[in-house]
């Protein structure tokens, strides 16, 4: 936890971004070397050297495609983990009364990139740092006109509602949970906006929305609500 002027800080950002990165990385290079082993100078003594030679062959250009797949893995992971971290900073920021939880997991289909709980309600933030033109076409968000394979308004309102459920289980019942997509590389063209329920902004404008957003939540809410959620992430 950070200074008693500021938000109260929970867990690291991009942590879990990190990890999952070095792991995709890790299990095609450890296959390619163990193949590479196998067919080594002719291992396998019922084994042709010539079959043993072709498959060594085959290992090793599977080792190089795995190297520079792995690569290109982790820049896009670490990518996204230095969005998360950038965002971190801005949040926080936030001032006396805010509780900002990073990578928090409450069963939802990977992990929360950032909870948000203050005086102007819950949110949960899906952090991209996209690079290129993003813009809204009304079906979406598309980046240089091409839709992502993974709607990020779906990822944030399944994480709000993933949230929400979470809160209500352990509460009996949760306040309403804002979803939000915040784009740390600030190429979100309008600056943002609201659709389909999800605030959609670049990280220069998140302080202000969030410290001038409509919700409210008690000084009792927030505290019961940051409770269960220090329990789940200790």
């Amino acid at each position: 936890m950070n200074g008693t002027q500021k938000a109260e800080i929970h867990g690291v950002p991009g942590e879990r971004a990190r990890a999952t990165g070095v792991m995709r990385a890790l299990w095609p290079l450890l296959v390619a070397l163990f193949a590479c082993g196998l067919f080594a100078g002719a291992a396998l003594p019922q084994v042709t050297l010539g079959v043993a030679g072709a498959g060594f062959l085959a290992a090793a250009a599977f080792l190089v495609w795995a190297v520079c797949d792995g690569l290109r893995g982790i820049n896009a992971f670490f990518k996204g983990a230095r969005g998360e971290e950038s965002v971190a900073v801005l949040l926080a920021t936030l001032p006396r009364g805010y509780h900002v939880f990073h990578d928090f997991d409450c069963g939802a289909s990977g992990a929360i990139d950032h909870v948000v709980v203050g005086p102007n309600g819950l949110f949960a933030v899906e952090t991209k740092c996209w690079s290129g033109r993003v813009t809204y076409e009304g079906s979406g968000l598309r980046v240089n006109g091409v839709e992502p394979s993974r709607p990020p308004l779906r990822q944030a309102r399944n994480s709000a509602q993933a949230l929400a459920r979470f809160l209500g289980e352990r509460l009996g019942s949760a306040p309403p949970c804002t979803p939000v997509v915040c784009f740390a590389s600030d190429t979100f063209e309008p600056g943002h906006l609201t659709a389909d329920n999800t605030v959609v902004c670049n990280a220069s404008a998140l302080y202000s929305l969030l410290v001038a957003h409509a919700g409210h939540l008690t000084s009792d809410e927030c505290e019961r609500i940051v409770k269960v959620m220090e329990q789940k992430d200790s």
